[in-house]
């Protein structure tokens, strides 16, 4: 009984000359601080995962290598505030429109919006604003091809001051398992991050439709090639050298 009397007087002793709550103090700060490495980490991962993980799809390669084509081609460091031009050089490399037609991108639209094929054999079909919403358009093209590959969308006016003078064009690549592949002349931020110019854009086709929601459709073109079936899981493992539409 003295030597159990001994040994909590001598643990009272120890507690007493602790800080009151020092134990505790101490293991939730050092959980918080476990949570909050594990959750940076987690967040870490998560940016790293969303920016690499379709680095070795065959849309996003060809968005980087027709961007850069298009900048050698064009003899141009930025195509910032030139959007006509850029969808129009990538038409040209990508083999949809040999001939280079550029304009203005409220006049973009009504370039292709009544041609029935393309010089560079793919068939058009248009979608203008007094029938269609941009949701309609997306929705209307991927009801036929979930897979749809080289749509042109065309506005009469953008939010900038130049944007509501000269409306705002863009290309997007394609849409693979709901997500829409594009770029764009201008910088562009998307669910918090932010793309430069001509840099690959992957995001939701709701994201998509918000970031372009101000702007004011002229239309969407949505070019196919004549004959082609739609592409399939398999041709979109594959790759090529060779900067050529993928559908």
């Amino acid at each position: 009984m003295k030597a159990l009397q001994k040994t909590a007087a001598f643990l009272l002793s120890v507690l007493l000359l602790l800080p009151p709550c020092c134990a505790m103090a101490d293991g939730e700060q050092a959980e918080t601080i476990v949570e909050q490495a594990v959750e940076g980490s987690a967040q870490d991962k998560e940016g790293t995962v969303v920016q690499t993980s379709f680095a070795n799809d065959p849309l996003f390669r060809q968005i980087q290598d027709t961007y850069a084509a298009a900048k050698k081609q064009a003899h141009r460091k930025s195509f910032k505030g030139y959007c006509g031009a850029y969808v129009a050089r990538q038409l040209v490399i990508l083999g949809i429109n040999t001939t280079y037609l550029s304009s203005s991108g409220k006049k973009t639209y009504d370039i292709y919006r009544n041609m029935d094929r393309t010089t560079g054999g793919y068939d058009v079909t248009a979608y203008g604003a007094k029938q269609y919403s941009l949701q309609e358009a997306m929705e209307a093209i991927l009801r036929e091809d979930p897979a749809a590959c080289n749509i042109l969308v065309g506005f009469q006016k953008g939010v900038s001051k130049s944007g509501k003078k000269y409306g705002h064009v863009l290309f997007i690549h394609g849409v693979r398992e709901g997500k829409v592949f594009f770029s764009d002349s201008s910088a562009r931020i998307i669910e918090d991050r932010e793309y430069k110019e001509g840099e690959p854009i992957v995001c939701s086709l709701d994201a998509f439709l918000d970031l372009y929601a101000q702007y004011k459709l002229d239309g969407v073109v949505h070019f196919k090639k004549a004959n082609q079936p739609s592409i399939t899981a398999e041709t979109a493992s594959g790759s090529s050298e060779k900067t050529t539409a993928v559908g």
